[in-house]
């Protein structure tokens, strides 16, 4: 596999004390930066940093201790990461909450119809994942503009996931984080600072996934995230922006920029032949 370096970059990544969070943000340091690593979940994630931080060097990552849908601790994780390592270069929006925030806790079922779920509970999934993420976005926007130079990785799932009936309200914030990344990147067009969706391109198994919709299916490992985390959040993927790729279709075996076009998928809210047109405009480079 290709080597990334990320020396000298800072990263924060959100939902970072297990799962896919955990792995990207290890991912990031592995390849030279420093990360602040963002959970409301204190016990896990100051683990996780101690545990981290043994195995790539004393100061590799710091706790962000702080809940992405309020936007006072978005900003404070913000201020706690640039006092710590004097910047910040990259935001991996990966918190999440997801399907099992609507389902009643005995349910052997991964589906609810909208109408039966608690419009509390509904409503908290729209503001951790979609106003979470513009939380996130929002908090650091304008220190990366002012730097010239930043990098928004805001994970997502499949478009069958998106539209699957039952699979509402994760399916619709996910589609809305799809829709923040194309605005967010057309905004910041000019300015350094890039904008792009992640999918893992299937379930992973970890503890967001019910046991029941895991049972009897083939899961993604959450390792597919590193080799795309590494890419995305380097100057490799200078002008690459409002794309999105998906981790197991990274293949290890090529070059960093073959292996990113082969995990360029056309963006969900774009016309059929939008991936092919990417990749055919991509060769043109």
């Amino acid at each position: 596999m290709a080597t990334v370096d990320l020396s000298g970059k800072v990263a924060i990544v959100t939902g970072a004390s297990r799962g896919m969070g955990r792995e990207m943000a290890d991912a990031i340091i592995e390849a030279g930066g420093k990360a602040g690593l963002l959970s409301p979940d204190v016990k896990e994630l100051e683990q996780t940093v101690a545990e981290i931080n043994a195995a790539r060097g004393a100061g590799s990552a710091i706790a962000l201790p702080y809940a992405i849908d309020d936007y006072a601790q978005c900003e404070a994780a913000r201020n706690d990461t640039v006092k710590a390592f004097g910047a910040v270069h990259i935001v991996v929006n990966n918190a999440a909450l997801g399907q099992l925030n609507v389902l009643p806790k005995d349910t052997t079922d991964t589906s609810i119809n909208f109408w039966k779920t608690d419009p509390a509970r509904w409503a908290q999934v729209i503001q951790v994942n979609v106003i979470g993420t513009y939380n996130m976005c929002r908090a650091t926007a304008i220190q990366m503009i002012e730097q010239g130079w930043g990098r928004y990785v805001n994970v997502t799932t499949s478009l069958g996931t998106i539209q699957r009936k039952g699979n509402a309200p994760y399916g619709p914030s996910k589609g809305a984080i799809e829709a923040e990344t194309l605005i967010f990147a057309e905004e910041l067009d000019g300015t350094g600072v890039t904008c792009n969706s992640l999918i893992p391109g299937g379930a992973v198994g970890t503890a967001f996934v019910p046991k029941n919709y895991a049972t009897g299916r083939k899961l993604v490992d959450k390792e597919v995230m590193r080799a795309p985390i590494q890419w995305l959040a380097s100057n490799l993927s200078d002008g690459h922006t409002g794309e999105r790729y998906v981790g197991n279709r990274w293949d290890d075996s090529l070059p960093m920029d073959q292996a990113a076009k082969g995990a360029l998928e056309a963006p969900v809210y774009r016309t059929p032949g939008a991936r092919e047109n990417l990749v055919r405009d991509w060769a043109k480079d």
